[in-house]
C-alpha cells in the first residue's frame, strides 16, 4: 500500500497595499483641474491685490511721514487717501474697487474655495459609480477617502494661509490708520487665521454632505445655506462672546476697539430700558436735545445722577479671538472629515 501524501494548499500572496505616494498621486490626477482653477481664481486675486498694494502702501507713507499730522495740508492728505482707496471714491482705474468694497467680496471667498473643491471629492465617485472601482484597487475605501481628504485639506488650508498674509499685507494701512478695527467683521475674517480656518470649515461642510447626500449639486447647495448660516451666526452673536466685554464711561473706548453697544444706568445702578431712557431724554431742556454738541446730552445725564456705559471689546484680545475661532472651526472640520469617512465605510458597494 502507497502512502498519499497530500500537500497543503497553496494561498494567494498577499497584495501589498497601494503606497500613500500613488493614492496622493492619483488623487492630485483626479482633482487637478479644479485645484488648477482654485489656484488660477486665487492668482487673479493676489495680483490684484500685489498691484493696489503697492499704491495703497505707498500713499499711505506719505500720510503717515506728513508732520504736524493736525496740519490742514496733512488733514486733507488723509482724507484724499481714504477716499480714494478706502471707499473707492476717486477716480481712475486705480479706485475702481475701494478696500471696504474688496474686502466685502474677500469673505465670500472661502465658501467658494470649499463648495467647488470640496463637495465634488466623494460625491462625485458615489454618484457616477466610480467609487466601485476604485474600491478594489488596492487601497481600501478609508484609506482612499483619508488620503484625498487629507491631502485636499492641507492643500486648502496652506495656500489660503498664504494667501492672509499677502491680504494682511494690503490692509494694513487702513488698519494702522484707525479706518477699520481689525475686529470688526468686516475684516476679522480675513486676517490671521480666521481666512484660512473658515476656508477649511467650507471644505468639510462640503465633503460631509458630499457624502451624506452623494449628488454634488445638492452637496454644493446644502454647504453654501449651512456655511452662511454658520458664518453670520458667529459674527452677530457668538464672537462678541469669546470673552467677556469691558465698560467704560468714556465716550470714546480706546482706538481700535470694538463697539458692542451702550447703556444708561440710573442712579440707584439699575439698568434702564429703551423705553424708560426715552422718557428720561423728553425731559431734558430743549437747549440740551437741540445741541449739535454729541455731549450735551451725556454731560445732562452726568448732572442728573445717570451714567453713560460703553460695552466694547478691546484691539489687544485680536489674536486670542482669532486662536479660538481657529480652534473650534478646525475641531469641527476634523469632526465632519472623520463622519465623511465614517459614511464611507458604511457605504455599500
Amino acid at each position: 500500500m502507497t502512502a498519499i501524501t497530500v500537500s497543503p494548499p497553496r494561498t494567494a500572496p498577499r497584495r501589498r497595499p497601494v503606497p500613500w505616494t500613488r493614492l496622493a498621486y492619483v488623487t492630485w490626477r483626479q482633482h487637478r483641474a479644479a485645484l488648477t482653477g482654485a489656484a488660477a481664481f486665487l492668482g487673479l486675486i493676489s495680483l490684484y491685490l500685489l498691484i493696489m498694494g503697492l499704491a495703497i502702501n505707498n500713499a499711505y507713507a506719505k500720510v503717515a511721514s506728513c508732520h504736524p499730522a493736525s496740519s490742514g495740508a496733512c488733514q486733507q492728505l488723509a482724507h484724499a487717501f481714504n477716499a480714494q482707496y478706502w471707499g473707492g471714491g476717486g477716480t481712475g482705474a486705480v479706485s475702481a474697487g475701494g478696500a471696504q468694497t474688496v474686502s466685502s467680496l474677500m469673505l465670500v471667498v472661502p465658501v467658494l474655495l470649499g463648495v467647488f473643491l470640496g463637495a465634488p471629492v466623494l460625491a462625485r465617485e458615489l454618484e457616477s459609480g466610480t467609487f466601485r472601482f476604485a474600491w478594489t484597487q488596492g487601497c481600501g475605501r478609508v484609506r482612499w477617502a483619508v488620503t484625498k481628504l487629507a491631502l485636499l485639506a492641507v492643500v486648502v488650508t496652506a495656500v489660503t494661509w498664504a494667501f492672509t498674509q499677502l491680504f494682511t499685507w494690503y490692509y494694513h494701512p487702513f488698519v494702522a490708520d484707525g479706518q477699520v478695527s481689525r475686529l470688526l467683521p468686516l475684516a476679522f475674517g480675513l486676517l490671521g487665521v480666521a481666512f484660512a480656518a473658515w476656508t477649511l470649515a467650507a471644505f468639510a461642510i462640503a465633503v460631509f454632505f458630499g457624502a451624506l447626500i452623494r449628488r454634488t449639486v445638492p452637496a454644493m447647495a446644502a454647504t453654501l445655506a449651512s456655511w452662511t448660516f454658520l458664518a453670520i451666526g458667529t459674527a452677530v452673536g457668538l464672537r462678541q462672546h469669546y470673552q467677556a466685554p469691558l465698560r467704560t464711561t468714556a465716550l470714546n473706548p480706546p482706538s481700535g476697539s470694538w463697539i458692542l453697544g451702550g447703556f444708561v444706568t440710573g442712579p440707584n445702578g439699575q439698568v434702564l430700558n429703551q423705553s424708560a431712557l426715552n422718557q428720561l431724554v423728553q425731559h431734558a431742556p430743549a437747549s440740551v436735545q437741540n445741541s449739535p454738541d454729541l455731549n450735551a446730552l451725556a454731560n445732562w445725564l452726568t448732572q442728573q445722577h445717570y451714567t453713560q456705559w460703553t460695552s466694547y471689546e478691546p484691539v489687544s484680545r485680536f489674536w486670542h479671538f482669532q486662536l479660538i475661532e481657529g480652534g473650534w472651526l478646525l475641531a469641527l472640520a476634523a469632526i465632519l472629515l472623520a463622519a465623511a469617512v465614517w459614511l464611507v465605510r458604511r457605504r455599500a458597494a
